[in-house]
């Protein structure tokens, strides 16, 4: 009777099988499902099907990720995971994306991770750390970033990179570049004053950088030459150096930051939107300089035909009138100048008046509008 019955569990089993569809499905297939769920759903989904038992080692599109919330057990065992993953998956397959978000993210396995990008040819690389504090543990080696394939890079760590002004990144296929939350320290060789650094000339297909709560340190110029770049945003950068600017195509620059902001630029042929949004204290009220170098940044942005300011900036620029008017407003072209608050306007508008003037008078045919509602200025990646 006992084996009557396992002969009828064979040929149930048999059946099943035979009317299994998905089982069935092309690895092409298998794949693409694959790459809607985490790394770890995909090597526990080889449980499913005796075909699919190596399936997870020629994945093209990995995605590790602990969220924000995760329970201890999960958070203390995925490093391990990772490693364990990496070091046993199918080297001969190339890999499309690294999709890598923890709140817990050691210098090994970074290091590692990032090897392995750029040794097996990865289009899409994106390294997230999701933890509230920034711990600043550690240097990095910023020479590991080499790939001749890569064409999007998000770091968004608190790890340090360390540079050395001999140090250029070489992306050729690059076209998207985001850097969070890093620390960018110059390595000085003995006897070499020289502090300029220059990362991204060597990205010739480059068409978005955003560089978002970096810390520039030991830092006296930070060079952006790019023949490519449509897109560049500075947002919260903690740094006391100058930024020198070259990109003919640039179509959209972003700053949101302190107000001493020193910029440089060269061959801005191409530039449409400005949005510049500022911080302005009481500790300022005294010092001219700051009102010097915004109007020197904004004779630097002159071309722009769209620019947003918020109300700390026109603060600033109500400041100390008779700097403001030792020449016109560097815009001549400018159609719309929008005014954007998360506050109510200001029940005494006088000071606004001989700012939205100074602008109105190098262009005639300026369109003013007010925004008390806008959308964090912040790179979506």
């Amino acid at each position: 009777m006992a084996r009557r019955g396992s002969s009828k569990v064979r040929s149930r089993a048999r059946e099943l099988s035979k009317n299994d569809r998905i089982t069935r499905l092309p690895d092409g297939v298998i794949h693409h499902i694959f790459s809607f769920i985490d790394t770890r759903s995909v090597v526990r989904s080889s449980l499913l099907s005796q075909s699919w038992r190596n399936t997870w080692k020629s994945h093209s599109h990995l995605n590790f990720e602990i969220g924000p919330y995760p329970d201890q057990a999960s958070s203390s065992n995925f490093p391990k995971f990772a490693h364990r993953f990496l070091s046993k998956r199918d080297d001969v397959t190339e890999l499309s994306t690294i999709d890598f978000r923890s709140n817990s993210i050691t210098l090994r396995l970074l290091r590692k991770i990032v090897i392995y990008a750029m040794s097996h040819r990865t289009r899409k690389l994106k390294i997230e750390f999701l933890g509230d504090k920034q711990t600043r543990r550690g240097g990095f080696d910023s020479s590991l970033f080499r790939s001749r394939y890569l064409e999007h890079l998000v770091l968004s760590i608190d790890f340090g990179l360390k540079i050395s002004p001999s140090l250029t990144w070489d992306f050729p296929a690059l076209t998207t570049l985001t850097i969070k939350r890093v620390t960018f320290t110059l390595q000085l060789p003995n006897g070499d004053a020289s502090r300029s650094i220059d990362l991204f000339s060597r990205f010739p297909n480059l068409k978005t950088l955003a560089l978002d709560g970096c810390t520039l340190s030991n830092i006296d110029t930070f060079i952006i030459k790019s023949s490519e770049l449509e897109s560049l945003s500075l947002i919260c950068i903690n740094q006391s150096c100058e930024f020198v600017v070259s990109a003919p195509k640039l179509s959209s620059f972003a700053y949101n930051g302190i107000a001493r902001f020193l910029l440089s630029t060269k061959d801005l042929c191409s530039l449409k939107t400005v949005n510049f949004q500022t911080i302005y204290h009481r500790s300022i009220q005294g010092q001219p300089m700051f009102i010097e170098l915004l109007i020197n940044t904004f004779q630097q942005l002159c071309k722009a035909k769209s620019l947003t300011l918020n109300l700390d900036a026109v603060r600033l620029l109500s400041k100390f009138p008779e700097l403001r008017e030792r020449q016109n407003c560097p815009f001549t072209s400018l159609e719309s100048l929008t005014l954007v608050s998360r506050h109510r306007l200001p029940k005494s508008l006088t000071a606004f008046a001989s700012v939205l003037d100074y602008f109105s008078r190098s262009s005639p045919a300026l369109k003013v509008h007010i925004d008390l509602n806008p959308k964090p200025l912040l790179f979506r990646y």
